[in-house]
């Protein structure tokens, strides 16, 4: 993967810690899929400088996929993939770009607020819910729910214990609506899919037990589609990118 010299006036729309040091951060590219499982065409999302979009979009050209199927057999899709970038500046007063890895894009959600009495015990949690998305990007509230809990206390997972477990998931419930999960397409029409979202709880003040939860982690975040006879198009691995100036 290649990385291109951009103007210092490019972080204008990126952290200003791009001015200091270097730093990361994930672009999202929306791809077309062909029935090979081969990208065809990339759009970079958001506002992006021109620069930047053009990096993100020549980083995921050869990334190669399982393609989506319909009743068994290949067929094109479009899904979105997230770009792990890195900002270094440079001696010049220019900041350069380079595409680190290539990953199944996670959704975007609203963290939810920590249960406070919870937190004044210093319980923490792992909760992964799955959510019902709509072929039209919206999050079906009464369908979603949770999938699985960990509870953490004292530097020890709970096995029996369902202390705030529902507090925990009442949370996650509160801002789960506001979400926005990737919209598939499979054969030219959106797919209604079923998410399973990991959310962490990290006590706070007990950055031992936080680290304890992540290294616990064994599910991030997937999905699959909600009709019969549908697979989602999904990538053969997480793509490692080589840098270049």
């Amino acid at each position: 993967m290649k990385s291109l010299a951009i103007a210092l006036a490019l972080a204008v729309a990126l952290p200003v810690a791009a001015k200091d040091k270097p730093f990361e951060r994930p672009v999202q590219v929306r791809v077309d899929v062909s029935a090979e499982g081969r990208v065809v065409a990339a759009d970079a999302v958001g506002d992006l400088p021109e620069s930047l979009a053009r990096i993100a979009e020549a980083a995921v050209k050869d990334v190669e996929f399982e393609p989506a199927q319909v009743n068994g057999q290949p067929a094109s899709s479009r899904t979105t993939l997230d770009v792990k970038m890195r900002f270094t500046p440079e001696s010049d007063d220019s900041v350069s770009a380079e595409a680190l890895a290539i990953e199944a894009s996670k959704p975007m959600f609203h963290p939810p607020r920590y249960p406070m009495r919870a937190a004044q015990r210093g319980y923490g949690a792992r909760v992964v819910m799955k959510m019902q998305l709509t072929a039209d990007g919206r999050v079906d509230v009464e369908r979603s729910g949770l999938h699985d809990i960990s509870l953490w206390h004292g530097g020890r997972k709970l096995e029996r214990s369902q202390a705030h477990r529902d507090e925990f998931v009442a949370e996650v419930m509160k801002v789960m609506e506001h979400w926005r999960p990737v919209i598939e397409e499979v054969d030219g029409a959106p797919v209604s899919t079923v998410w399973r979202v990991p959310v962490t709880f990290c006590p706070p003040g007990r950055a031992r037990l936080c680290d304890q939860i992540k290294a616990d982690a064994t599910q991030s975040a997937s999905r699959t589609a909600d009709t019969d006879g549908i697979r989602l198009a999904s990538l053969k691995a997480p793509v490692g990118g080589a840098s270049g100036s």
